[in-house]
């Protein structure tokens, strides 16, 4: 087990504590955010081989739940799938979480077995803390061969990544409180108006 997997697993108390103080006062306001990290491999899902694949693994998270377990290390959990090309696309079925170690790489880690599902390597990401968004950079693979992955499709595993692979962050942004209540209005008053009309 990687020093890196380690500090991951040590730090999954902490995601599930963040998770859970995300909307207590004074913490950040959360954003949804939602990590790809896309690469061309070879492997197998649900027992299906396939070879120089797109392979698209994602994590839809929120950016209060981010946690750093050390100076320089940060982790988010939340839902992650991973859909191939030609094969299908699945959930994952233990507990995965997104990490960044700044100056080294980033990547998805199964927190379960644990193991490193896919890292992009590289001085690139030095100061990245997985709370904004983030352009698709490609950096050099790192990936576990004998890891199987529980997903809800199947096992999944990895064997080869043909070149590097590229990671990018999108972030959603979550209306205001004042905006919901004036669409609430407007649609309401459209209603009314609606029925003077039929009636």
């Amino acid at each position: 087990m990687s020093r890196l997997t380690r500090c991951v697993r040590a730090a999954g108390l902490v995601v599930t504590v963040g998770g859970a103080l995300a909307g207590a006062p004074g913490h950040a306001t959360a954003t949804p955010i939602t990590y790809t990290e896309q690469a061309t491999a070879s492997g197998s899902l649900g027992g299906v081989a396939f070879t120089g694949a797109d392979v698209v693994l994602t994590l839809l998270g929120d950016t209060a739940a981010v946690a750093s377990p050390q100076a320089g290390v940060f982790i988010n959990g939340g839902t992650a799938s991973v859909s191939v090309a030609g094969v299908g696309t699945a959930t994952f079925s233990d507990s995965v979480v997104v990490f960044a170690n700044q100056g080294v790489g980033l990547g998805f880690t199964d927190m379960t077995l644990p193991s490193d599902v896919l890292d992009t390597l590289g001085a690139t990401f030095g100061s990245y803390d997985l709370t904004t968004a983030l352009a698709p950079v490609t950096g050099t693979a790192m990936f576990n061969a004998q890891s199987a992955f529980a997903t809800s499709g199947g096992t999944f595993l990895l064997s080869a990544v043909d070149g590097g692979p590229t990671f990018a962050a999108t972030m959603t942004a979550v209306p205001e409180p004042a905006s919901l209540t004036l669409l609430a209005g407007g649609l309401l008053g459209l209603g009314a108006l609606r029925r003077r009309r039929m009636g």
